[in-house]
């Protein structure tokens, strides 16, 4: 482990002037971009306005190997304190881009000045007067990408600097040290976050009452960027409040690392212990995918297994622990990266609301082995197998409406069930729906790019409006009698279709996947019930949230059914 460190060291070393290259290119280009853009604005606002004429002013062209930028050319001639002045300086914007179409419009609206004395009004420098502006206007898609570029620069090389600051333990310090959370630091990345957010945005959130003056519409879609810093700020503070009030809870594994062969157990202390809260924790098997490269490089996750369990508390320790042990399935992979592809493991711990809630994440090692822990007490788990058993019987009465019928039984899955899953998708669809009409309706001015980002909109936002929509009123019933199941799909009480198979056999009960919603950390499964007959099924329940759920009403069909 001594060896070991001056190798650390260099390491450490060699991210910092890394990171360092990052960093001053970040911010050489917000000082010489943005900042210095919006200190000359401020500099010459109280400059004196001189009649001019405009000598020459053309729009010049500069083609690179994929794209063409723009440029503002010309000169002009003034007179100040009783002598003449020259300048070629047009305004203070710098360097040539096709952002917008700025030099088109001022080249247009002084096609006319050109050789006519006195047609044009300059700003000069009362104290130099050599310094002069023919345009002083602030740009605000300009400053808004020339911010995000030198700040996105900027802060990543402020992260990688602050990464050279963790090594890698080796195994042995590992199984010394505990786990700390995700959240140890995750205040701090919001508040970078919000910030940088909010000070891209500052700028063209300022000139908004001037753009939309101009008649500049589009200049409101520049409120989304500080809307987001602000919430940034609101999680961060949220984040931060919650890491205070709890403390680091580290986890320590027993066996280290988690084993998948074997068991994934350990123990946390638990600050502020709430005997009459309910705490529960779930371990997940996550993987994750990179896809593209470059700016258009980003990351999907999806939860592929998981397991919720309700730990022992032991409150004779100083401070109270809490115990988790759960048992992986054989078949999951392991804590592992290839190539674009990597699996690792998570860890949720969800307790009290009040006075602060409590959620917290860490990230487990784990790799094949079949080393065990501990179990936990016998009287602990007999106990928490029967109150997720009852919770699981609650959970069907709350979904899904199970009533005798004739000699048999009604199975109804109501309409306006799921709100919140239903509310989001209809929120996410009129979004997107309507930003895509926005575009749509902007880009009969502003250009054809405008209708290919309208496409992209509407081709996630309409699927989610008509599924959306199609939620809201969707019902079905089921009716089990004498052998023969009877299904009716409505939408707002209008029948749509029926359905009829016959069912003598419990086996013919089956639950099939219907997808996942995750929000945050939390993965929720939907399952449909189904009666299979000659490899077709026929839905009998649909839209069950939780495994646990689901088995729970297809072993009470089984059971009130007299199946075998």
């Amino acid at each position: 482990m001594v060896a070991g460190a001056p190798r650390g060291k260099k390491q450490s070393i060699g991210l910092i002037l890394f990171g360092l290259v990052f960093f001053v290119v970040g911010a050489g280009l917000l000082v010489a971009g943005p900042m210095d853009t919006l200190y000359r604005h401020w500099a010459s606002s109280d400059w004196a306005r001189v009649p001019a004429t405009l000598n020459s002013l053309q729009v010049k062209r500069h083609q690179g190997d994929d794209s063409t930028t723009w440029s503002l050319v010309g000169s002009y001639s003034y007179r100040f304190a009783g002598r003449s002045w020259h300048s070629t300086r047009v305004s203070y914007d710098w360097g040539s881009d096709n952002i917008d179409d700025f030099h088109q419009r001022v080249a247009s609206r002084f096609s006319n000045a050109v050789g006519r004395p006195g047609a044009v009004t300059v700003w000069v420098n009362p104290d130099d007067p050599q310094a002069s502006y023919l345009v002083r206007e602030l740009r605000p898609l300009k400053l808004v990408f020339s911010l995000a570029f030198g700040g996105v620069f900027a802060v990543v090389g402020l992260g990688i600097m602050l990464a050279s600051r963790f090594r890698k333990p080796s195994l042995s310090e590992a199984q010394a040290a505990p786990i700390h959370s995700s959240e140890k630091h995750g205040h701090w990345v919001l508040v970078i976050m919000a910030v940088v957010f909010i000070g891209i945005s500052a700028p063209p959130t300022l000139a908004i009452p001037d753009e939309i003056g101009k008649g500049n519409w589009a200049i409101l879609l520049v409120l989304v960027f500080p809307l987001a810093g602000l919430g940034m700020a609101w999680a961060a503070w949220r984040s931060y409040r919650r890491w205070q009030y709890y403390g680091p809870m580290p986890v320590t594994l027993a066996p280290y690392p988690g084993q998948i062969g074997g068991d994934v157990a350990g123990s946390l202390p638990l600050a502020h212990y709430d005997p009459g809260a309910t705490y529960s924790v779930t371990l997940q098997c996550v993987k994750s995918v990179v896809t593209g490269s470059g700016k258009n490089r980003s990351r999907r996750e999806s939860i592929v297994w998981q397991d919720r369990q309700y730990p022992f508390i032991d409150g004779s320790a100083l401070p109270p622990q809490l115990r988790f042990h759960f048992t992986p399935p054989t078949d999951q992979p392991v804590t592992a990266e290839q190539g674009n592809t990597s699996w690792y493991w998570r860890l949720v711990l969800d307790g009290p609301e009040t006075p602060v809630p409590l959620s917290r994440t860490w990230t487990l090692p784990v790799v094949a082995g079949s080393a065990t822990a501990e179990p936990l007490p016998q009287t602990h788990v007999a106990r928490m197998a029967r109150r997720e058993k009852s919770e699981a019987l609650a959970a069907v009465v709350e979904q899904i409406d199970v009533e005798p019928w004739q000699d048999g039984y009604q199975i109804i899955s109501r309409v306006g069930r799921h709100r919140g899953f239903t509310v989001m998708l209809l929120v996410m669809g009129l979004v997107f729906t309507g930003a895509a009409g926005f575009l749509a309706w902007a880009g009969l001015e502003e250009g054809f790019m405008l209708f290919v980002m309208a496409f992209f909109f509407a081709l996630f936002g309409v699927p989610m409006l008509v599924g959306g929509l199609f939620a809201v009123g969707r019902s079905l019933e089921a009716r089990i009698s004498a052998g023969q199941v009877y299904t009716r799909r409505s939408w707002c009480g209008i029948n749509l279709w029926t359905r009829q198979v016959p069912l003598d056999s419990a086996g013919q009960l089956q639950l099939k996947s219907a997808g996942s919603m995750s929000q945050g950390t939390q993965k929720t499964e939907f399952f449909h019930l189904r009666v299979m007959h000659r490899g077709r099924g026929v839905r009998v329940a649909e839209s069950i949230a939780g495994r646990d759920t689901a088995e729970a009403l297809r072993e009470q069909l089984v059971s009130l059914l007299r199946l075998e």
